[in-house]
């Protein structure tokens, strides 16, 4: 393991499962001598003695969301799963991580309020830097954190999956194959979480719920995910136009089997947004996402509907003028064959492993990444840019926000972190 890349793991919450399942396939595809995981780090020792070996720490933590197949219900993985017989070093302050642990680069899956302070630090200390989106709590910290990879010329690396995803990818090939012509709408929406229980607290991370520990509610923690698609599939957004609401002011927590309220939690972010965008390209777009919703959850069928001049993306299928109707991952496959086996490697369809891989490959190859800063400060501008145009009550341009010129709701997280 002479040449691996040692990677030090910051924040071994409930995702840190779906990311060594990631590792592990990188693994079984060939990949075991590019990295090695030697250190974990947590503010409770336990918490990353969970991690480490089968029996060491505490039994795994229950699946902590409503939506089946969601990455944080990942099955529970060891260190000891990837590195057999091997002990990784625990840490419980992530400066001493950077001082002393032997790594050379750290994957940051803390919550939000840290992510700028951890991967500052880091890159300063000369490591490599992945971290989950949303990239950081607010945009300027976001550029904060380019800023100091452009003074290091460290990695830096946003963990968002979506951009790797199989649908996405070919999407992206489709439109720009002029499958379905040029883009005029796009359409999206989802109402509602399948446990009908609109005051649950998401993925049992009270956090989720406060505007200094998340910066904002849905619209952050799903809008970075859905500018990404919405970007990487049809091109630049340009504006967003929005509302958005509390509806549910206390959010509970229940007992690990689920029979009990075990704590009750006050919610200060979002929890439902309607916002309307517009692309460079000329065309225009909707979505809507809601966690809370009384009485049934609704979604807008076809996922992440794309509608053009000749054509629809929707369902996973292409749907053309001329009436032929097909997978759009199996177009992908047999008409580009070598272009899916470029955004494909070995074989590796699972997006947290090639997200991983591509952040391993940006470090051995000295490249910036696919998922770079300056990327992942788009995606989050843009889901600011829903917060920002509601509390205006007028269109928002990507530029406003990222220029600092529309920052009415992110003004007073950026004055308790100094920003």
């Amino acid at each position: 393991m002479a040449s691996a890349i040692k990677i030090g793991v910051i924040g071994c919450a409930r995702i840190l499962n779906a990311h060594l399942r990631g590792f592990k396939i990188l693994q079984e595809a060939g990949h075991e001598d590019l990295f090695q995981i030697t250190s974990l780090c947590a503010r409770k020792e336990e918490d990353a003695l969970r991690f480490r070996r089968r029996g060491e720490g505490p039994p795994p933590r229950p699946n902590p969301i409503e939506t089946p197949g969601d990455p944080l219900n990942a099955p529970h993985t060891y260190i000891d799963d990837l590195h057999a017989g091997f002990s990784a070093d625990i840490y419980t302050d992530y400066r001493e991580m950077l001082k002393s642990g032997d790594i050379d680069a750290v994957v940051i899956y803390t919550g939000h309020d840290s992510h700028h302070s951890i991967a500052i630090d880091a890159m300063r200390a000369g490591k490599d830097v992945a971290v989950e989106k949303a990239m950081a709590i607010t945009v300027k910290a976001a550029q904060a954190m380019c800023e100091v990879a452009d003074e290091t010329g460290r990695v830096l690396s946003v963990d968002e999956n979506v951009h790797f995803g199989a649908g996405t990818v070919a999407s992206r090939w489709a439109v720009q194959q002029g499958l379905i012509g040029d883009v005029q709408m796009v359409y999206r929406g989802g109402i509602g979480f399948p446990s009908h229980r609109p005051d649950l607290a998401t993925a049992r991370t009270a956090w989720r719920h406060s505007k200094l520990g998340s910066g904002g509610g849905v619209s952050i923690d799903l809008g970075v995910h859905l500018f990404n698609g919405i970007r990487t599939i049809c091109g630049p957004v340009v504006s967003v136009s929005a509302s958005w609401q509390i509806l549910e002011s206390v959010r509970v927590l229940l007992t690990d089997d689920n029979s009990a309220v075990a704590e009750e939690i006050p919610n200060e972010v979002d929890d439902a947004f309607f916002a309307n965008f517009r692309l460079e390209s000329g065309g225009q777009g909707h979505a809507a996402v809601a966690r809370s919703a009384h009485g049934r959850r609704i979604g807008v069928p076809g996922g992440t509907n794309i509608f053009g001049t000749r054509g629809a993306l929707s369902d996973g299928n292409c749907y053309s003028d001329d009436g032929s109707t097909g997978s759009i991952v199996g177009k992908f496959k047999s008409e580009a064959p070598e272009a899916y086996a470029t955004a494909f490697p070995s074989g590796v369809t699972d997006a947290y492993a090639l997200e991983q891989l591509d952040f391993l490959m940006s470090i051995r190859d000295q490249r910036e990444p696919k998922m770079n800063g300056v990327e992942g400060t788009i995606d989050l501008a843009l889901a600011y840019a829903i917060l920002e145009s509601g509390l205006l009550g007028r269109e928002v341009t990507l530029e406003e926000v990222l220029d600092g010129d529309a920052d009415g709701y992110q003004k007073s997280i950026n004055d308790h972190y100094a920003l």
